[in-house]
């Protein structure tokens, strides 16, 4: 509830209040969540340009210029390669690798024309360049800068022992100094290459940690799907078990009502047919709720008899050795029944074609009451594939049973599917009985 402050009461503002302080952890927090990669992106790379170009004018001006213009020009190339190897030690550790090479190389000719590499910014540059090759590169570009941290370390090495010279005197407590700090010497080279894997390492572990975290969010999305789906699936049978035999038995007793009266009450005849086709209309949309209820993929329009001999082409055409019998006029189904009819064709074939021998044969029998429908075909060689259990007799059974009709299955050395579904009954309307000569008497005016 909000109080009314008058002009004459006190005013306390107080702008933290309600607010805990602000600790150090908490700015740090704000800014690691300020600096996002795409941020980052756009910060850390202008910088690493201008440590290039700064490293490059260092190197430019600590460089020895005794030796006339080739020293000169060695030294500017040295820079420049140099600065370039920082500037692109992240985003092209490759290049960079390559320019440290031609620096290096560019430091060779510079003590054949009388240098000595004494500049304490070449050694920071070759080892920035090498960290970015080991934590950025590609797996061939970390070799490279493995190979060459090693040859450094070694060249250390060497150069450390052969300026020792021999010395007289010294005890046992000396050399074991002088060791470790060749040791430490000539594993200091080795330094950057480690760092970048370290980092390499970090950075691998966090998009694990990420993948892992992504996988489990579709892990319990997907786990959540297949709970709903159950739930559905469980809610379609109950419907099935309750609703679909209610409304059977409401058709059957209003048929037998309906034949029972047709010649005492010809009005009550009528009323239990509009009963009996109320519940049968009924009784089909239920059964088209039940079949979207269970089968949640399927939307809009749905194949039926019209699109069976399609399928069957199509068949063919994939490579299967394919005979039809159909026997009998086509009765009357439902667009459930047929989308079941079609689909129950569909998946065994398409099991023919991928498990059988390659041939198949369907048989069809239109008869007054249900259709009868038989895929036969040959068992292929057991493979892997053919080993692990699928879901698609499972969904024939289903779609069948949702349908009104069963399925069966042989599996033996031939593979059959039977499968029968109910035809929509064409109920005859009675005919009316004829007057009598009681009727036209009872009619006629007294």
């Amino acid at each position: 509830m909000k109080r009314v402050i008058r002009s004459g009461e006190p005013r306390e503002f107080r702008s933290d209040a309600g607010r805990a302080p602000r600790t150090v952890a908490d700015m740090f927090d704000s800014v690691i969540a300020w600096f996002t990669p795409e941020r980052r992106a756009r910060i850390v790379f202008p910088l690493e340009i201008v440590l290039g170009a700064w490293l490059a004018l260092a190197v430019l001006l600590n460089q020895q210029w005794w030796g006339g213009i080739a020293q000169g020009l060695i030294n500017g190339g040295i820079a420049v390669l140099l600065g370039l190897g920082v500037a692109l030690h992240r985003v092209r550790p490759e290049i960079a690798l390559s320019a440290l090479v031609a620096g290096g190389l560019g430091t060779v000719a510079s003590i054949l024309v009388g240098g000595y590499p004494d500049n304490g910014f070449v050694f920071l540059a070759a080892a920035i360049v090498l960290f970015g090759a080991s934590a950025y590169g590609s797996p061939t570009v970390r070799w490279i800068a493995l190979t060459l941290s090693i040859f450094a370390s070694a060249t250390v090495l060497v150069a450390n022992v052969a300026s020792t010279g021999t010395f007289f005197g010294v005890d046992l407590g000396y050399l074991l100094r002088y060791g470790l700090v060749l040791v430490a010497s000539a594993g200091l080279p080795m330094l950057p290459w480690v760092l970048g894997e370290l980092v390499r390492s970090i950075r691998n572990r966090r998009q694990l940690s990420a993948t892992v975290a992504t996988v489990s969010t579709q892990r319990d999305a997907a786990l959540t799907r297949a709970d709903l789906e159950a739930e559905r699936t469980r809610v379609a049978r109950d419907v099935h078990d309750i609703v679909a035999h209610s409304l059977t038995v409401v058709i059957a007793q209003a048929d037998g009502a309906r034949y029972a009266t047709a010649g005492d009450s010809p009005a009550a005849a009528d009323a239990f047919e509009t009963i009996a086709q109320t519940a049968r209309d009924a009784l089909a949309d239920v059964r088209v709720l039940l079949t979207e209820l269970r089968h949640t993929q399927e939307a809009g329009p749905q194949p039926g008899l019209a699109d069976l001999d399609a399928l069957l082409g199509a068949m063919r055409d994939s490579g299967l050795a394919l005979e039809v019998r159909e026997f009998g006029d086509r009765g009357r189904l439902t667009e459930t029944r047929e989308l079941a009819l079609y689909r129950i064709v569909q998946e065994s074939l398409t099991n023919a074609l991928r498990h059988g021998d390659g041939a198949a044969t369907l048989e069809v029998e239109w008869g007054e009451q249900a259709v009868d429908l038989v895929v036969t075909n040959g068992a292929a060689a057991e493979t892997p594939e053919s080993k692990e259990p699928g879901h698609g007799i499972d969904g024939m059974r289903e779609r069948a049973s949702l349908a009104g009709g069963e399925l069966s299955v042989h599996e033996r050395a031939v593979f059959r599917v039977r499968a029968r579904l109910p035809l929509e009954v064409r109920t005859a309307v009675p005919a009316e009985p004829e007057p009598t000569e009681e009727l036209i008497n009872a009619g006629a005016p007294a």
